[in-house]
């Protein structure tokens, strides 16, 4: 970050990428330096019950405590408005901003139904759940492709990185973790994911805490 940071930042969440890595991402983009405590499920729910405004992770807490936020999007939205705004990493018009969270919020539709999948532990129900995140993820899946593929640069909302892009990408590392086909048919979006990976900001962080790509057709 250039300049002296006006806040700091703690975020909670356990030793997993999950629902704190987008945020992870978008601080590490921007430069921010923050408190990435990463603890243990029982010493987490521990903090969570004294800490956390909706008793859940990931949450973040600003200047010591200050303002405490919960919610994985509206972390990702205040930190994006208020860190650096000058460079509109949540929009520069309200149009821009709404097609931000539109992607996001396709985004993580799929995911949460891979997440359930993932963690479903009847098998009956952990087959309907599969059928699930295919047929309603291969829609979702497709709508994404076709923003990429025609936008008019290398990032969902054309040149210009949003925070929706790193909201994808954090997303779909975790998913690639559970199914590795899941992109087999989204090739501007694998391209999209490589290309993040490569990204000068966020490239130190990937190569320590991500594992290698893997796509499977």
């Amino acid at each position: 970050m250039v300049g002296k940071q006006k806040h700091r930042y703690t975020l909670y969440y356990v030793n997993a990428r999950g629902r704190a890595e987008p945020i992870r991402l978008v601080l590490h983009y921007l430069g921010a330096e923050f408190d990435d405590t990463r603890m243990e499920m029982d010493d987490l729910k521990a903090v969570i019950e004294k800490k956390a405004p909706m008793k859940q992770a990931p949450f973040i807490e600003v200047d010591g405590g200050k303002l405490v936020l919960c919610q994985t999007t509206a972390i990702c939205r205040y930190l994006a408005k208020s860190i650096q705004p000058e460079l509109w990493l949540a929009g520069a018009t309200k149009t821009l901003s709404a097609k931000c969270d539109m992607v996001v919020e396709g985004m993580y539709d799929i995911y949460n139904d891979v997440m359930r999948y993932n963690y479903e532990k009847d098998a009956t129900v952990k087959e309907e759940l599969s059928q699930r995140y295919w047929d309603k993820g291969k829609l979702r899946l497709e709508f994404l492709e076709r923003i990429l593929e025609t936008s008019k640069g290398d990032y969902f909302l054309g040149k210009k990185l949003h925070w929706c892009d790193l909201f994808v990408f954090g997303n779909m590392g975790s998913m690639l973790d559970v199914d590795n086909r899941m992109f087999s048919a989204t090739p501007h979006m694998r391209k999209f994911y490589l290309r993040m990976r490569n990204l000068p900001e966020l490239k130190p962080y990937i190569q320590k805490y991500w594992p290698k790509p893997e796509f499977n057709s």
